[in-house]
């Protein structure tokens, strides 16, 4: 009885080990106390944190799977400027999902927008991903704009 239990307990560890050791493989870039990225890193876009500074790893910005994260100070094409959850009401209640995700992040760009000092305004752009595979799951999205007023020290890698 003894040895079932202490297996069943090896086994219960194990398991969660191999589960917990994905993020341990990919921990995602590295970031400061603050949350910032301290390095340039390729990760998927649906990782993406609020605040962080990217670009998009295609030409033309048409592949939005992964993107290079990089620390605010280099050259980049995107800051994410807010983040969310939208439901299947919210969607069906605004008429779509492009809709749903404009209404959302209208109010942070705004803000965003009043606070840019220099002449080139910024372009508002979306990223949206499902939360599940489930026909009615939740849409995660992602405000995002051009960043026009960046301070850049020197260029980021190119991917």
């Amino acid at each position: 009885m003894r040895r079932s239990t202490l297996s069943a307990g090896i086994a219960v560890l194990a398991i969660a080990g191999l589960v917990s050791g994905c993020s341990l493989l990919n921990p995602g870039p590295p970031r400061d106390d603050d949350g910032r990225v301290t390095e340039s890193t390729t990760i998927s876009a649906r990782d993406l944190h609020e605040g962080d500074c990217f670009t998009f790893n295609s030409a033309d910005g048409g592949v939005v799977a992964e993107v290079t994260v990089m620390p605010c100070s280099l050259q980049h094409d995107y800051l994410v400027i807010g983040q969310g959850t939208l439901t299947a009401s919210d969607v069906t209640s605004a008429g779509s999902l492009q809709n749903a995700v404009s209404v959302a992040c209208a109010d942070t760009f705004e803000v965003f927008k009043a606070a840019i000092t220099g002449d080139t305004r910024p372009k508002q752009e979306f990223l949206v991903f499902a939360e599940t595979e489930e026909a009615d799951a939740d849409q995660l999205y992602s405000c995002i704009s051009t960043d026009p007023d960046q301070t850049t020290t020197e260029s980021a890698p190119t991917p």
